[in-house]
């Protein structure tokens, strides 16, 4: 597993991005980390740098690997950023390990709904298309799609290399079971697209609501899946405060 750390004091978070990408998404993040002790690791058999080895068989098999790979990097219990599929992995850590995980920060989670599969793809294509346009139609289509990234040059020719090299081989991720999102005790916190063009918003929310019991969940008007890149400034500024919400447990 390829792990990136960034120094700072505290207890660790741990940070998952999404499907197809890698921990570079959480590069301005860390720029902005204030200070904490983070971490960001490339999920196994996505486009990033780590190399699987065994099958994974179900989600049991992917908290395992997260419990390898936090014991690998001696951390005990962290602090987990997920977003979509990143988000998935975060859960089912919670869920599986609860020893391993102090809060739980999510942006677009997968693992509560099921994907609107016909949006998400009708979406995917979209953005395929976009990202062949000249400069001021790809600008254009990048609002369009609520997706910023479609105008970063250099985050296309890496999104781009990734795809024709590496064939992305990731666990479908079913939403996590009514009994195991109640058995989640930490504080958690979400940020949703309200026009995701992947989960339906207000089912996530109802669902997150009714289940888990230390939630809290915001809906953010205008955004999509892609809210972690049109709203970088919000989406870091909630998770400054999430965490600052969440004082180191006292040493006995």
């Amino acid at each position: 597993t390829r792990a990136y750390r960034w120094s700072g004091d505290g207890e660790a978070v741990l940070f998952l991005h999404g499907t197809a990408g890698t921990s570079l998404v959480w590069v301005e993040f860390a720029e902005r980390r204030g200070g904490r002790l983070m971490y960001a690791v490339d999920t196994i058999g996505d486009v990033g740098d780590s190399h699987q080895r065994v099958a994974v068989d179900g989600a049991e098999d992917l908290a395992a690997w997260l419990a390898e790979t936090l014991a690998g990097l001696g951390l005990e219990r962290v602090h987990v950023v997920g977003m979509s599929y990143g988000g998935f992995l975060a859960l089912n850590l919670a869920a599986r390990r609860p020893a391993l995980v102090r809060s739980l920060f999510l942006v677009e989670p997968a693992g509560i709904e099921r994907v609107r599969m016909v949006r998400f793809m009708t979406w995917g294509m979209g953005v395929l298309v976009g990202s062949l346009l000249p400069t001021r139609p790809r600008a254009r289509a990048a609002r369009l799609l609520r997706t910023p990234l479609l105008e970063d040059a250099r985050a296309l020719r890496v999104a781009f290399f990734a795809q024709r090299h590496h064939r992305s081989r990731l666990l479908r991720p079913e939403p996590l079971t009514d009994a195991q999102l109640s058995s989640i005790g930490v504080p958690v916190g979400v940020v949703l697209g309200g026009r995701s063009e992947v989960f339906p918003p207000a089912s996530v929310k109802a669902r997150i609501d009714q289940l888990v019991p230390r939630a809290s969940v915001e809906v953010v008007d205008g955004a999509g899946h892609a809210v972690v890149t049109s709203h970088t400034e919000l989406v870091i500024e909630r998770l400054d405060s999430f965490l600052d919400d969440r004082p180191a447990p006292r040493e006995i």
